[in-house]
């Protein structure tokens, strides 16, 4: 089960960054070329956030079930901070992934509730860009950069 847990988190991952990638770019076109907030951003948004939940999901069932890393690290919280690694599954990537799609979360809030199409556009492109480098950092990739 860890390992199909596993998979379908590592290939969401790909549908995740793909969809923040096209929001955001609608975002700055529209933006930056004053068009209009279509329907189709609404939705595109609503797309995004659907599949941000898919990860919050596998993520939670990986960290709190199925993950031999965030097990070991619950049996010696003082150990596991100590080890890079295990520091990097139990408290970094958690911690940048969450507020990375809270910050996503709390955008698309604030975008339906701006009442013109240039504050969405301008709100999109704030929330999104933010919640997409939050989302980079949290990457295991990342992790060997800083960590």
């Amino acid at each position: 089960m860890y390992h199909l847990a596993l998979q379908l988190h590592s290939w969401n991952r790909w549908v995740v960054l793909l969809a923040l990638l096209a929001v955001l770019g609608r975002a700055y076109r529209g933006w930056l070329g004053r068009r209009p907030y279509h329907q189709f951003d609404d939705r595109a948004g609503g797309l995004l956030l659907g599949t941000l939940s898919l990860q919050l999901l596998l993520g939670v069932a990986l960290y709190g079930w199925l993950s031999p890393w965030t097990q070991t690290a619950f049996q010696d919280w003082s150990a596991a901070l100590h080890q890079p690694m295990l520091r990097f599954w139990a408290v970094q990537h958690v911690g940048l992934m969450g507020s990375g799609i809270l910050v996503a979360y709390v955008g698309r809030r604030r975008v339906r509730r701006a009442t013109t199409d240039a504050d969405r556009h301008r709100l999109s492109v704030v929330y999104y860009s933010l919640s997409l480098g939050l989302l980079l950092l949290g990457l295991p990739f990342a992790a060997r950069l800083w960590g």
